[in-house]
């Protein structure tokens, strides 16, 4: 297929999706920012006071690349997740492969969408907390590699969830029982190991600790798990969450009767 053809497609769909959230923008990106601001002026501020240092930092700007990485994830995957299944829903989905558009290209720009709109709602939750927070950035090539990656992990995360989704109950579910509880518990309000056993040790099982504790680690040049080496790990998992994505619109999972 020619390359014109192909990148027009990759943009109008890209485009659509986009124009989808900013038209929704209190319901879709205002939510992040309002939750993380609550956070760092209840626990940075009036909390973070009495704590000290922790983990090398104050707790404010220990709390922050958390917060911002929450609103980052969380964006992407819900993004994903309700357009995709939506357009399952109104049989978009039909249309894209009727025109024909290649899976991968598909998976590609509601991807990339997601990202957006995650690295979006993380860049406002950032703005508001700096303010707030003496940090200095460490690595800011690497936090934003992590960010990108974290974001387009989740898109195809949410990719997948709705692809199997059978209704728009289905597409919050696992956001709030999976995914919302492995952000708080991952290290994003304490360090890991300041729990007791076996705490300690069973939060080493929670995915999303590496991945705080890496942007951590590109933010503050601190971290409690050796986060850096998530750095090498991110995109394996990032490209195979991928694959899988493009293997279900590819096989029609859910799409073709």
């Amino acid at each position: 297929m020619n390359a014109t053809i192909l990148w027009n497609a990759y943009q109008g769909l890209v485009i659509k999706q986009v124009r989808r959230f900013l038209r929704s923008w209190i319901q879709n990106l205002l939510p992040s920012v309002v939750t993380a601001t609550l956070f760092m002026v209840i626990f940075g501020q009036f909390v973070g006071r009495d704590l000290g240092q922790v983990g090398g930092a104050s707790y404010a700007d220990y709390l922050m690349p958390g917060l911002v990485l929450f609103a980052v994830v969380t964006n992407a995957y819900n993004n994903t997740t309700l357009s995709f299944f939506g357009a399952r829903l109104q049989r978009h989905i039909e249309e894209m492969l009727v025109a024909p558009m290649p899976a991968w290209l598909i998976v590609a720009g509601f991807a990339t969408a997601a990202v957006l709109r995650g690295l979006m709602a993380g860049a406002l939750v950032l703005l508001i907390a700096l303010p707030m927070t003496s940090l200095q950035l460490a690595h800011p090539g690497a936090a934003l590699l992590v960010a990108v990656l974290s974001a387009l992990l989740f898109s195809f995360a949410g990719l997948i969830n709705g692809i199997f989704a059978r209704s728009f109950d289905d597409t919050s579910v696992i956001a709030t029982f999976l995914l919302t509880p492995l952000i708080y518990l991952g290290g994003v309000f304490y360090p890991i190991d300041r729990l007791p056993a076996p705490w300690d040790t069973a939060s080493l099982a929670n995915p999303m600790v590496y991945i705080v504790d890496g942007f951590r680690y590109s933010l503050l040049d601190e971290g409690t798990t050796g986060g850096g080496w998530m750095l090498l790990v991110l995109p394996v998992v990032t490209v195979s969450t991928g694959i899988l994505a493009w293997w279900l619109v590819a096989r029609g999972v859910r799409i073709k009767p």
